[in-house]
């Protein structure tokens, strides 16, 4: 079947607009949903907006092994190794990340050495926290990623590092047992 010019030109409109609707479809998907407004956890505790006394509790979530949960029902159904509701271990926790540095901490060829999530609810919001253990030959810290308020999407969070993390690790591992 040959088309004309004009049902021609008709298809390739037909297929860029497809195209870009499913362009942007996949950056909304990976970039905007699930992300809001406002400060990421760590902001928030530097800016004294939340406080050990706001906190209800700490999940320590096992994360899914090969990708990152973007949905509530992925986060939900993710295996709980503790809930934290101890106020003396919030507050050590809290105080902790109030010295996180903004940013990623140079190593080389770290390996991962421990990797949970960390759901911190809140009176009426929850925050998802990503944190991994990196160690290389001269060094080891703890790598944060901050999600603002409600927000599920991995990709719009903020990353931290700590190097003097002995105690919170030791608060979420004695926590998992």
């Amino acid at each position: 079947m040959v088309l004309s010019p004009a049902q021609n030109r008709l298809l390739n409109i037909a297929a860029l607009s497809f195209a870009a609707f499913g362009l942007a479809w996949i950056v909304y998907l990976q970039a905007i949903r699930g992300t809001t407004a406002g400060p990421d956890f760590v902001q928030a505790i530097k800016s004294g907006e939340i406080t050990a006394d706001s906190v209800t509790s700490i999940e320590v979530v096992v994360p899914p092994p090969g990708y990152s949960a973007f949905t509530a029902s992925e986060y939900e159904r993710l295996t709980r190794l503790a809930t934290i509701t101890d106020q003396t271990a919030i507050n050590d926790i809290l105080t902790a990340l109030q010295v996180a540095t903004p940013g990623q901490y140079s190593q080389n060829h770290p390996s991962l050495q421990s990797h949970v999530y960390l759901k911190v609810n809140c009176q009426e919001d929850f925050f998802w926290l990503n944190v991994e253990e990196y160690q290389d030959a001269k060094s080891a810290v703890l790598q944060v990623e901050a999600n603002n308020r409600n927000a599920l999407n991995p990709n719009g969070a903020t990353l931290y590092y700590l190097r003097n993390y002995s105690e919170v690790l030791s608060l979420l591992q004695q926590k998992e047992k």
